[in-house]
């Protein structure tokens, strides 16, 4: 039998909790219950202040002590692979860099774009947007201000990758990309990352808040007639399409969640029930269990997606076709990997106007026997795509290769010492 690999998984934290998280939670768990040895070290990125803007320039570009860290754990635990799911901003490229020099392979996990651009998202004034990538510049993303709000961050951010890209960081201290969608692949191909070092893994539940081992979610005619957003409130996930949408249709919404909008929903929440002098449609929840969660996604209508940028590859989505929810997105090309329309979920167009509340009312005028075979259909998709059994095998080909090529390449090394 194959000895497996030890790994070093690097994540580095945003301040507010979202779907990376989820990932890398699931991912090492897997890991340690399959036997690896694994060692997490996390970084933390910190709230504006002093401090924080002080250091901020130093540790973006190159953090020492991150550097010390990660090369003192992997010359200790004679580490084999070092997986980077998030080095931005407090780990930084530092991390690659001491992989390397401690004799390690480093895989990148691409769970956002933000090689490509300098908010992550690939999104400006409500719209996806590749002028960046497409010229091949930052320029314009300094020019708009689109980290942070801030021209200083955005020029800060932009010579940082500026100052890797001369020093080849990405090109020749990551041994192989992970990307979770074509579209990821694709921009990694455009800018010169060779296609032998980009490996294709999707995104998993590894608790699945439904048992896999049912032969369909509970009947469809079991659930109630809310409609549900779970996830982070901000501009690039549509949230003001949203709660403008609702508002417009009057149907019972929940919103899960928090973010930059929390407040200006629970505004518009408090508005609306001031003007009609009744109970407002919407319901906020900031945050809720995972047991309350699970009894949501079981028993709203469906899932609500609004999201204006590229998307990843949502993990809210995947936990709700795990319960056999149907998820009503707004359409891109991401997502249409994920659902197809009036098969398992539907589709709608944000432009030039948003469409939300029409694919709602052709969902609505569905027969229960249409909406029952959309549902188990989430469900077959979600058996068929995203459980942990589908994410074994490519996992440990992820691993088993690069630990494969790191003993060739020292046994390479070792000859040519010999000659």
């Amino acid at each position: 039998m194959e000895a497996k690999p030890s790994i070093l998984l690097i994540h580095n934290r945003y301040l507010h909790k979202g779907g990376e998280d989820t990932v890398v939670a699931q991912e090492l768990s897997y890991l340690e219950s399959a036997g690896y040895r694994v060692i997490p070290l996390y970084f933390h990125n910190q709230a504006a202040g002093p401090i924080a803007l002080l250091n901020y320039p130093f540790q973006l570009f190159f953090n020492l002590s991150a550097f010390y860290k990660v090369y003192r754990l992997v010359k200790k635990h004679k580490i084999e692979i070092v997986h980077v799911h998030n080095f931005f901003y407090r780990a930084s490229p530092a991390v690659f860099w001491a992989a390397k020099a401690a004799g390690a392979y480093t895989l990148l996990t691409l769970h956002n774009y933000r090689l490509f651009c300098l908010n992550g998202f690939m999104y400006y004034n409500n719209q996806p947007c590749t002028r960046c990538y497409a010229e091949k510049s930052f320029r314009a993303g300094i020019q708009r201000k689109c980290f942070k709000n801030s021209g200083i961050f955005s020029r800060v951010l932009a010579a940082s990758y500026g100052l890797h890209k001369k020093l080849e960081t990405f090109s020749k201290k990551i041994d192989r990309y992970v990307v979770i969608n074509p579209l990821q692949e694709q921009f990694l191909l455009n800018t010169g990352i060779p296609k032998e070092k980009i490996c294709k893994k999707s995104n998993f539940l590894l608790n699945p808040l439904v048992s896999e081992t049912l032969a369909s979610p509970q009947p469809f005619s079991t659930r109630d007639n809310f409609y549900l957003f779970v996830g982070r409130l901000s501009e690039e996930k549509g949230i003001r399409d949203l709660v403008e949408a609702f508002m417009d249709n009057g149907k019972p919404l929940k919103i899960v969640g928090d973010g930059p909008l929390a407040e200006w929903v629970q505004e518009q929440i408090r508005e609306s029930a001031q003007k009609k002098g009744k109970q407002p449609n919407i319901e906020y929840l900031a945050a809720v269990p995972r047991e309350s969660l699970a009894a949501l996604y079981a028993s709203c209508a469906a899932l609500i997606l609004p999201s204006r940028w590229f998307e990843g590859q949502p993990m809210t989505v995947i936990e709700a076709q795990s319960h056999g929810t149907i998820v009503i997105a707004a359409d891109s090309a991401n997502m249409r990997g994920m659902i197809s329309h009036e098969v398992d979920g539907y589709l709608y167009a944000i432009d030039p106007i948003n469409q939300l509340n029409e694919v709602i009312s052709i969902f609505e005028a569905r027969s229960n026997e249409t909406r029952v075979a959309l549902s188990k259909a989430a469900y077959d998709r979600f058996l068929r795509s995203y459980t942990i059994n589908q994410h074994i095998n490519a996992l440990k080909l992820l691993y088993h290769f690069e630990s494969r090529a790191k003993h060739n390449a020292g046994k390479a090394n070792h000859q040519d010492s010999q000659d």
